[in-house]
């Protein structure tokens, strides 16, 4: 069996800009610490990390509120919340 291959990144920003380009949410993982936002591992992943660094337009309020979504979600889990 196939284990399915995760991209990661502790970047709150990078996460938005994935979750607001390919309309998917990351599932959350503490280490030492540190939230880590978990992606299942794609070319599409790819692709929108190639399209944000290279300057995509993204809605910037979508973007936003995105980022203070996940910032929250990321604060709390590391605070002990288990949502």
């Amino acid at each position: 069996m196939q284990m399915q291959q995760i991209f990661q990144t502790f970047d709150v920003y990078t996460a938005a800009a994935i979750t607001v380009i390919l309309r998917i949410e990351p599932t959350y993982k503490v280490e030492n610490g540190r939230t880590i936002f978990l992606f299942p591992r794609s070319e599409s992943i790819h692709q929108a990390l190639n399209d944000f660094n290279a300057g995509i337009e993204l809605n910037s309020y979508e973007y936003a509120q995105t980022i203070k979504r996940l910032r929250a979600e990321m604060l709390s889990r590391r605070n002990g919340g288990s949502r």
